[in-house]
């Protein structure tokens, strides 16, 4: 465990997890110490990559006096779809979760195909093959290797309406086709950093990007996670839709900068 405290104003808990997208060396950007021992409590952020088990964690770091900047219940918030949904159930495709993979049956009440299939917190690696489900043939085969998943196996299975998003050039293999696609950092409800999703391909530009992150501002303000991650889109019918929600702690920076991300983190801590 490195416990870095960030220009005498912040401490984050880093490992590294071996993925560009994610890691980040604090000591190249900031003055940086390394306290020995913490006097009391004091809030850091974890940046370890994915959590197993967030409470057993935050139990953990708060024996050594650290304070991780989501509670369990936030991070629980911020991270499953069952929870974030129902607050902002007009801004993001029409959802519903299931305990166990449902029957065709059961989808077909709902909704028409083809669906989007994930589990309650994530996607198979954006795997196409998994989560774009066009009828019930494919559902069938689907639903075998669904329970294999390494990823899928243990989430809540989710299906969501399916919305044609605005696609962008270029593929990323073993991917759904990229799209106009924007991740947002939110620090206590005020945006600290925002950029592409779809970082591997050439830059791409939206004019109303604004529109979009107006959207998110409202997301953020209804869930109040202390760090949180909310992705949007643009759909193909012109309107920007949630894609989902994140404890920021958890998330890659994709195509934000993550210098000038925690430079605005450390302007809104006092010093």
């Amino acid at each position: 465990m490195n416990v870095t405290r960030l220009d005498n104003r912040l401490l984050v808990v880093t490992e590294e997890v071996g993925v560009s997208a994610y890691d980040f060396n604090f000591e190249l950007h900031f003055s940086c110490s390394h306290p020995y021992q913490v006097d009391g409590e004091e809030v850091c952020v974890l940046r370890i990559g994915p959590i197993v088990d967030y409470e057993a964690e935050f139990k953990e770091k708060m024996k050594f006096g650290l304070r991780p900047v989501n509670s369990p219940e936030q991070h629980a918030l911020a991270s499953e779809l069952e929870q974030w949904y129902p607050l902002i159930e007009e801004y993001t495709p029409r959802s519903r979760v299931f305990d166990q993979l449902p029957r065709v049956e059961e989808i077909e009440a709902d909704f028409e195909w083809p669906v989007f299939l994930k589990g309650s917190r994530q996607t198979s690696k954006h795997n196409p093959d998994l989560a774009v489900i066009k009828d019930r043939l494919q559902y069938e085969q689907v639903a075998r290797r669904y329970r294999s998943d390494p990823i899928l196996h243990w989430q809540k299975p989710v299906v969501r309406e399916f919305v044609s998003l605005q696609p962008v050039p270029g593929r990323v293999p073993g991917k759904v086709q990229p799209s106009v696609e924007y991740r947002s950092f939110w620090w206590h409800g005020a945006c600290v950093g925002w950029g592409r999703y779809w970082y591997q391909l050439p830059p791409y530009e939206c004019s109303d990007v604004r529109a979009g992150l107006a959207m998110a501002a409202e997301v953020a303000k209804r869930l109040q996670v202390p760090f949180l991650v909310v992705d949007f889109a643009k759909t193909s019918a012109g309107e920007w839709t949630v894609i989902e929600c994140n404890d920021a702690q958890e998330s890659g920076y994709v195509g934000v900068q993550p210098a000038e991300l925690w430079r605005n983190v450390l302007a809104t801590v006092g010093g």
